[in-house]
């Protein structure tokens, strides 16, 4: 049982997976085209024609993301995650009791001998160990049941997931009037390392598709534009707990911009009146740090313990990139020395940059590092001509007062401090970062084709 643990099985591709791939794609892509149509003869909707080149974008990504892993690298986390579910299928058609009590159980070695078999196959043990990557594995296999085995289909069917949610994204950037049309798609739906890494059959794209549906359902729900209210909510407290599941960091980083940009919301409400609005910002600042005081008196001993915890797990990681000789030489070096808290916290600003704007061309050694190269030139470019070109302080006015860029640029600084201060390797900062970028490029196009002014005066 032991070998069988260890042994890892690629998804097979075979002539009968293509061909249902393909009939896969094409009623994906027929369902895609009558929406793009159907929308695109209300007016108001000429943004729709960007709809199926979004489709295509996602799915193309996400099929190329399983081929490089499985025909260039033999394996990795997401055959792994293929393999896992597909063994929970197996349980599920051989015993469904067996299937739900071990999707609601945390994995053991007393569990995996109690559930699987020879027949059903055993779960990679590294990722059977990992309840938090073993629970990517519980939510694919929920998709099998009604798609199969097969790691194509698997892999088009997350990729119209993440062009669905990217859509609602999308949506919110034009409902806010923060840029342009064109720019609005190149921000949100175009990226191709965005695509690449969250798209496919990995951890990365259920993290993404749960912190797409959170934003979208809670600003949704802030400008009651919302048809199901309890559907809108039921769906955020889903998603919060697959982050808590699989992620746990990124339940943090969506919630803290989450709180900044619907007080955001609330102080504008009473910007006519400067007095009152700087009375409603007191109130909500001091009501922050009662309740932060409060959680810290009642959890201060777990918070200590688990801000321990992660503090250790980060020193641990950064050594094992840096003596380990197996993860190459594609590796940077915040010279980090101090792995408190305060220490963290002065580390903070250069790996936030180095999030944002790392790794450069020239420090590229393989096609998908250059990708990022190519993208972080871009966000050079485009960070220079934002605080060079038309009028700084409107730029910044427009920010403050406009909710989804509060939580856009606190997500990046927030996402982009995790990123940098733990990846160490490129090959896992670009992976780490990618949920990072559209928001910081939303915030990065804010003047588009409209004058900033005329944009602040729309939302106010």
């Amino acid at each position: 049982m032991i070998t069988q643990l260890l042994f890892l099985e690629t998804a097979p591709v075979g002539v009968f997976d293509i061909l249902l791939g393909i009939l896969f794609l094409a009623a994906i892509l027929f369902i895609a085209s009558a929406k793009k149509v159907k929308m695109l003869a209300i007016p108001g909707n000429e943004h729709y024609k960007y709809y199926i080149y979004n489709v295509y974008f996602k799915i193309f990504f996400a099929i190329i993301y399983g081929a490089i892993y499985k025909y260039y690298y033999h394996g990795g986390d997401t055959m792994a995650y293929w393999n896992g579910a597909a063994n929970l299928n197996n349980l599920f058609w051989e015993s469904p009791v067996d299937y739900w009590n071990e999707l609601m159980m945390t994995p053991s070695k007393d569990t995996v001998i109690m559930h699987f078999t020879s027949e059903t196959g055993y779960p990679p043990g590294w990722i059977y160990n990992d309840s938090n990557s073993f629970f990517v594995s519980k939510i694919l296999s929920l998709f099998m049941v009604f798609l199969g085995q097969s790691y194509l289909m698997l892999s088009i069917f997350l990729g119209w997931l993440m062009a669905k949610a990217s859509w609602k994204i999308y949506e919110l950037v034009l409902y806010y009037k923060i840029t342009s049309e064109w720019l609005g798609a190149l921000s949100v739906l175009f990226i191709p390392s965005a695509a690449f890494w969250c798209s496919g059959i990995s951890k990365d794209t259920i993290v993404l598709l749960a912190v797409f549906n959170i934003i979208h359902h809670i600003f949704s729900l802030a400008n009651k534009t919302v048809n199901y209210k309890m559907w809108a909510i039921s769906i955020t407290f889903l998603s919060f707990f697959v982050l808590l599941q699989t992620r746990s960091f990124m339940a943090f980083t969506v919630a803290g911009p989450l709180f900044l940009a619907l007080s955001t919301r609330i102080v504008k409400k009473y910007q006519g009146s400067p007095l009152l609005a700087n009375i409603v910002k007191l109130f909500i600042l001091s009501l922050s740090v009662l309740a932060f005081v409060f959680i810290l008196k009642i959890q201060g001993e777990e918070i200590a313990k688990m801000t321990g915890k992660y503090i250790n797990e980060a020193k641990v990681q950064q050594k094992d990139f840096q003596q380990n000789a197996s993860y190459g030489i594609k590796k940077y070096d915040l010279g980090i020395t101090d792995f408190t808290p305060i220490g963290m916290i002065k580390t903070a600003p250069l790996a936030i940059l180095t999030a944002f704007y790392r790794p450069g061309i020239w420090e590229a050694r393989s096609p998908l590092l250059l990708i990022s190269g190519l993208e972080t030139t871009i966000f050079i470019f485009l960070t220079l001509y934002f605080l060079f070109k038309g009028k700084i302080l409107d730029k910044f006015k427009f920010i403050s007062n406009n909710e989804l860029l509060m939580f856009s640029i606190a997500f990046a600084i927030i996402l982009g401090f995790f990123a940098g201060f733990t990846s160490i390797l490129f090959g896992v900062l670009v992976r780490i970062k990618a949920p990072l970028l559209p928001f910081l490029l939303i915030v990065l196009t804010v003047k588009a084709t409209n004058k900033t002014k005329t944009l602040i005066n729309d939302v106010e």
